[in-house]
């Protein structure tokens, strides 16, 4: 399971630990104020003991298939038997003019359907269900009240509309998040989930201008992977993605909420920091530490080579990578896996 589904899986059993209290109180309150035992209040009784297990098997962080069934399966059975029960005990035998209150669930049981299934299988499960709940009343029919046969229309023309709702909604909803999916990823470098280059340049024309109209200061740290070729002719050009991907989980861990990070290019890296030149030689002093102080794999110890440029007034962010650039490759030049700022310059 990839983290985008895992992340809707986890909004989901959220939602269901809030959603289901929720019900299980109107159940409470119904089965309370309800003036006699039914065969409707039994059938509440039974809903309610579901969701009470379900919303303890949620706590219990079992798989989520597990509680979404079994409360889909117990919703359709109260309804089902819900309908039977009012058509042929509250109308046909008590003379009640329209169905019971179990009507106003529905509409929580047609969103269940298509949060649980897929929008294909959903519909199919909400018109089976019309024609379930249809079929019991053609034979009554000629003895039902004109008030029965419109209650029973209602239910029937509800549940169609609310599927209906269901069907376009799901849609409209899973077409915005691919929108938002498109939209973070054209941002995002997909093998280390850091900044993409468009992304930086971006980052970088919005600092530049604020420091230009607000006076304030901010850093570059340019960095590059010691002889990363070797990593990939020795070991394989999967290993050599796997310690990009850990390398790049080991600069998060050191950023702060502000700074910014991203994949320059192969297997070169930017950080943006709002230090100044001195904070930001601290800031990649720490990086070059923490990544040389790291085994990754099968490549074992891998270092890194940086840059540090600080922004100057009127600076555009070519002049500021190009100072960022000189001072990674004298880092290069003098031994590697060292941070060279201002002094090393030229």
């Amino acid at each position: 399971m990839d983290s985008e589904q895992k992340l809707f899986e986890e909004q989901k059993r959220h939602a269901y630990l809030f959603i289901f209290p929720v019900i299980a109180a109107s159940l409470v309150l119904n089965l309370l104020i309800a003036e006699e035992i039914r065969l409707v209040q039994a059938i509440h009784f039974i809903l309610l003991f579901s969701i009470l297990a379900c919303w303890g098997l949620l706590w219990a962080r079992l798989p989520l298939a597990i509680p979404e069934i079994l409360i889909l399966v117990v919703s359709l059975i109260y309804l089902l038997s819900a309908i039977l029960s009012s058509l042929f005990v509250d109308m046909l035998a008590q003379g009640e003019p329209r169905l019971g209150d179990f009507i106003l669930f529905l509409p929580l049981i047609v969103v269940l359907v298509f949060l649980i299934l897929e929008r294909k299988q959903a519909v199919i499960a909400c018109f089976t269900l019309l024609l379930l709940m249809i079929a019991p009343a053609i034979p009554v029919w000629g003895s039902l009240t004109s008030s029965q046969i419109n209650s029973l229309i209602t239910l029937y023309v509800s549940l169609f509309v609310y599927t209906f709702l269901s069907f376009f909604l799901h849609i409209l909803y899973r077409r915005r998040a691919e929108q938002r999916a498109i939209a973070r990823f054209a941002y995002l470098d997909a093998l280390t989930g850091a900044a993409n280059r468009h992304r930086i340049d971006e980052w970088l024309a919005e600092k530049t201008e604020q420091a230009d109209r607000e006076g304030t200061e901010f850093s570059v740290i340019l960095f590059d992977m010691d002889y990363f070729k070797r990593v990939n002719d020795r070991y394989g050009h999967k290993t050599g993605d796997d310690v990009l991907r850990q390398m790049a989980d080991v600069v998060r861990m050191q950023l702060g909420a502000g700074e910014r990070f991203g994949r320059w290019g192969g297997e070169e890296f930017i950080v943006i920091t709002d230090e100044e030149l001195s904070g930001a030689m601290v800031l990649a002093e720490r990086l070059c530490e923490a990544i040389g102080s790291r085994r990754f794999g099968k490549a074992g110890k891998v270092t890194a080579s940086f840059g540090v440029a600080g922004e100057l007034p009127g600076d555009t962010p070519e002049r500021l990578l190009n100072r960022a650039d000189e001072r990674m490759y004298h880092s290069k030049r003098t031994g590697r896996n060292r941070v060279t700022g201002e002094k090393g310059e030229g």
